[in-house]
Order: structure tokens, then C-alpha cells, then sequence
């Protein structure tokens, strides 16, 4: 695990805090006194890891590999690995045991020495909402609300419980934010510890808002009238959501190197390769991105890997030859395109509700702000009526398998809700590429986008190959210092504590 280096010291501004509730004062972030920002900018790992290990644990064995944005080719001894179904007992606390430090070792210093107001700790709260999001997505119910300090051997929130509490401290958040830029208060000393915006607050106003979209659509078969409230305030705000390319978040945190291109590139040759389902999708689209994704491997064109086949020695130096990630020594890292923000505002109006926009509207400019994004230009995509093609494996024919879906990117106003659906979320998918998290908790709540089944399933019946990965059991860890807690938080999901038990909010598909 990464270290994380706390500065002590004493603000003794707490006066000052009451009479200037919304700004930062200098004293609290430069000189002998930078232990308030050292501290945010300790969280911001738990949103997206930057340190290499944790990276490769989280953020690509599980985000990468399940959101079917690429796919793991060493073989790691073939003793258990994500991408067959099987991951190894040691790592399913990666996400829990990295992640709760990382948040709560400084969100509770950050309170106290704020008092519980002001910028700082607006921004705390909503880091800890993000990440607490993606703590819960890989689990499910989670300690949460009952935490008061480094100490998590505490009750779990049960994940509506979870969101009504994570819906409140966003909320809060962004009020905070709100006040502050409207009273004009300098916020310039936080630039140096924002490795997102540089300071920039109406961006992280936008961010937050669009979280709470995020969220509020995470629950829409399961608590439809609080989705459609939450989504339409969030959407409504007077600062809005992400709306153009320049919004989008990314991270600068790292370890030296971006940990995709390490991991990609300079680990044994590289350990991943771009999935098979994003050269299937953007292939058969003949989408410009394709090639801004992906490299041309050298004899096979665009050809990726499919996800869970079986690895050797052998096979492994064979697939490293197929086509990699586009991914430099220095790029910052996805936390959220602006993309997205009109993917699940066309979501939102495809079920009618008040998005700002139509369905077809804002689809087609998620499309278009996307490829800006990228750098890419849109040309006839927005008619095009060309499908995703079949998988030809150049290494072994036997993981050949048919297109997964026939959808095109044209929308059709005239289709029913479900072909729409899939439609938004493989758009959806391609515009988040290359942060996959978001993508398996749409593949859990939506069904879509449908990607090729794993080539090998070592679940041992545990998982449906169909339906792929739901969760992660809870860490041993958690049997071993919150037992009776751990086990109260099992019987919340519903089912046993194993990867073939849906989310809460999973229940449709």
C-alpha cells in the first residue's frame, strides 16, 4: 500500500473559520501549516490510484478487465485470476483495504481542523462520496455513516441507507462550494493541492453535480421516484453538470509514470492488451477513435485480446503481440469524461424525465463532446448505421466468437426503449475508455453494452458466464476484525457473499 504522509500541526483557526466559513485562509495551507491540503490531496487515490500496484490491482485487474476495456494476459502463475472468475481469497480487500485509509485517514483530520466547514471540507466530502461510490459498487453494503474516525470495525450502511446518506454529504458539498464562489472568497491557495482542476471550483461544482447524476441513475430500477429527484436537481442546478470537453476530470496523481503504461508497457513485456470488445465495437463502427485507443499491432491491424482466456508461458509472448493500449509515459488519468454527463442525461429523457434536452439530443452531443474529448472528428458516425463485427483470435481459434450486439450508432426515435438503451450505453462505454468501473456497474444495471463472453470461466458455477462478474466478496480482513458486523452486512445483499450476488440496485438484469 501506498504511504501516506500526515503532517501534524495546530491551525488554531477556528474563530477565523466562523467569521470566513467558506474560503481557506493562507495560514491553514502554506508555510509550517500545509497539512490541510497535504490531506486532500492524500484522498484523491481513492478516486483514481495512481501509485503502480494499486493501480494494476484496482483500477486495471477489475475496472479494465470487467468494463471490457482491456484485457489481462499474464498468466500470474494461473493460481486464480480476475479475468477467469476466479480471483485469488489475498485479493479481494484490494479495494476496501487500499481505498478506506486512503479516505479516512485524512477526511477526519480534515474535519476537525476545518470544523466541519468551509471549501476544504466541502471537497472532502465529495471526494469520500466518489469514492465511497466505487468502494460500494465492487461490494456492496459498506461502513459509511457509522465511521468517526481511522477505525472501520463499525456497522455497514445497507446501500439504500448508503445513498440517502452519500446523497446528503454530496449535497452538502457542492452548497458549500456554491457559497464560496458566490461570496467571492479566494480559493487561489488551493491550487497546488487540486490535481484535477488547479483550484478551479465551479469544474469541481460541475463534478460534484455530475456524481450525483451518476449516483441518482445507479438507482433507477430500484428507487425510481428518488432517481428521477435526484438526476433532475442535479441536472437543474444553476451550475449544472459537465457539459463541454474542458470539464472533464482527470488526475495527474502518480507514482512517476502513468501505472496504465507501466503496467502495459514496461512489466514483462506488458500485461494487458486492449479487450477484444473495443476493437470488435469500434472496428466494425469504423469509429475514429479506434485508433486513438488502440495500436496497430504489427501484423494482425487492431485486434485485441478476448477477455479470460486461458494463459501460458507461450500463449502469453503470443497475445503480447496483438494489439496494446494507446497510452502515454505521462497521461493523466480519467476520473470522469464530460461525455458522460449527456449519456446519462439521454438516459434520463429516454425515460422521460426533465434532462434539458431529448433523448436523441443529448446522445448525439455526448458523441460529439466525446470526440472532441479525444480529438476526434465526428463526421457521418452520427448516421452511421454500421454494427459491431465478429472476433477472429490470430493466436487460437478457439476463442473466435460472433459479434456480441447489433447495434449502431444512429439513433432511431422510432425503436423501443431497450434498443435505445443499449444504444446510450455503449456509447456510453466508448466515451469512458479507459475507466471501466462505471462500465461494470452499467453492464450490472443495464445489461449493456454486451460484450463477448470470457473465454474461460473458473468460477466454479459460483458466476454465470452470461452475466459475468457481480461483486467481490467482502476482505478477510473484515471476517477477521469486524466479524459480526461483516456478517450482518451479508445478509443485507440478499445472497451469499460470493461474485455471483447482485448489487441492491442490479436487480433488472
Amino acid at each position: 500500500m501506498m504511504a501516506i504522509s500526515l503532517l501534524s500541526g495546530c491551525t488554531g483557526n477556528f474563530e477565523d473559520y466562523n467569521k470566513n466559513p467558506y474560503g481557506p485562509l493562507s495560514s491553514d495551507l502554506l508555510g509550517d501549516n500545509v497539512e490541510t491540503g497535504i490531506l486532500i490531496k492524500a484522498m484523491f487515490p481513492a478516486i483514481v490510484q495512481g501509485q503502480q500496484n494499486n493501480s494494476q490491482m484496482i483500477d486495471q485487474m477489475i475496472g479494465l478487465e470487467y468494463g471490457g476495456h482491456a484485457s489481462m494476459i499474464n498468466p500470474w502463475g494461473n493460481s486464480g485470476n480476475y479475468y477467469t472468475y476466479n480471483p485469488r481469497i489475498g485479493w479481494y480487500g484490494n479495494t476496501f483495504d487500499t481505498s478506506m485509509p486512503q479516505i479516512y485517514s485524512n477526511f477526519f483530520q480534515i474535519k476537525d481542523k476545518t470544523g466541519g466547514k468551509g471549501v476544504v471540507y466541502a471537497w472532502a466530502e465529495v471526494l469520500r462520496v466518489a469514492a465511497s461510490l466505487k468502494i460500494s459498487d465492487c461490494y456492496g453494503p459498506i461502513p459509511y455513516s457509522k465511521i468517526n474516525g481511522t477505525a472501520y470495525t463499525v456497522a455497514y450502511d445497507s446501500m439504500e441507507e448508503l445513498y440517502n446518506q452519500m446523497f446528503a454529504d454530496l449535497e452538502d458539498g457542492i452548497s458549500i462550494f456554491k457559497a464560496a464562489l458566490a461570496s467571492g472568497a479566494d480559493v487561489s491557495t488551493l491550487a497546488d493541492f487540486d490535481y484535477v482542476y488547479g483550484g478551479n471550483f465551479t469544474k469541481w461544482v460541475k463534478y460534484a453535480n455530475t456524481l450525483k447524476l451518476r449516483m441518482a441513475m445507479r438507482i433507477v430500477n430500484v428507487a425510481p421516484a428518488l432517481s428521477k429527484e435526484k438526476a433532475e436537481e442535479a441536472v437543474n442546478d444553476s451550475y449544472g453538470v459537465m457539459a463541454e470537453a474542458g470539464d472533464a476530470a482527470f488526475s495527474s496523481f502518480n507514482d512517476g509514470m502513468n501505472p496504465f503504461y507501466r503496467a502495459a508497457y514496461t512489466w514483462n513485456g506488458g500485461e494487458f492488451r486492449a479487450s477484444a470488445n473495443i476493437t470488435s465495437y469500434l472496428g466494425g463502427y469504423k469509429d475514429p477513435r479506434l485508433t486513438i485507443y488502440v495500436k496497430e499491432s504489427e501484423e494482425n491491424g487492431y485486434v485485441g485480446v478476448r477477455n479470460g482466456i486461458s494463459q501460458t508461458a507461450s500463449s502469453f509472448a503470443s497475445y503480447q503481440k496483438l494489439s496494446n493500449v494507446n497510452v502515454g509515459e505521462g497521461d493523466k488519468l480519467l476520473v470522469m469524461s464530460a461525455a458522460e454527463a449527456y449519456f446519462l442525461r439521454a438516459e434520463g429523457a429516454l425515460r422521460g424525465w426533465n434532462m434539458g434536452g431529448t433523448a436523441k439530443e443529448l446522445y448525439e452531443t455526448g458523441i460529439a463532446v466525446s470526440m472532441a474529448e479525444k480529438g476526434a472528428s465526428v463526421g457521418d458516425y452520427l448516421s452511421s448505421k454500421a454494427v459491431p463485427e465478429a472476433y477472429t483470435d490470430p493466436v487460437n481459434t478457439k476463442y473466435n466468437v460472433v459479434a456480441a450486439s447489433t447495434i449502431c450508432p444512429a439513433y432511431d426515435e422510432m425503436a423501443d426503449f431497450e434498443v435505445n438503451l443499449e444504444r446510450i450505453m455503449v456509447q456510453k462505454w466508448i466515451a469512458s475508455y479507459p475507466s471501466g468501473w462505471e462500465t461494470w456497474a452499467d453492464i450490472r444495471r443495464t445489461g449493456y453494452p454486451k460484450l463477448f463472453p470470457v473465454g474461460n470461466n473458473l468460477s466454479g458455477g459460483v458466476v454465470n458466464t452470461d452475466r459475468g462478474m457481480r461483486r467481490l466478496p467482502y476482505p478477510q480482513s473484515e471476517y477477521n476484525t469486524n466479524l459480526t458486523n461483516v456478517n450482518a452486512a451479508v445478509g443485507m445483499l440478499g445472497g451469499a457473499d460470493n461474485a455471483g450476488t447482485d448489487l441492491w440496485w442490479a436487480k433488472k438484469n
